[in-house]
């Protein structure tokens, strides 16, 4: 896998349409479903991954954190 070129726009780029698979709830979401109010972040991870395992603990923390900031911004 390290040796797959990447393919990332570029930042700033407008989110094309996406469907994916929610894992944890097996459903479909959309970016429409998804997007928030000051931006949204999508990660393409491997759940067993050791290097994801790794930091997991720590994505979640920031996840919950930008969470509660939204939540306080649209109040």
């Amino acid at each position: 896998m390290a040796l797959t070129e990447s393919n990332m726009l570029g930042l700033g780029t407008k989110a094309p349409q996406f469907q994916l698979q929610d894992v944890v709830t097996d459903t479909q979401v959309s970016f429409d479903d998804i997007r928030g109010a000051s931006g949204t972040m999508v990660m393409f991870i491997c759940n067993h991954c050791p290097y994801v395992i790794h930091v997991n603990e720590q994505l979640i923390k920031i996840a919950n954190e930008y969470t509660e900031k939204e939540s306080v911004l649209w109040q």
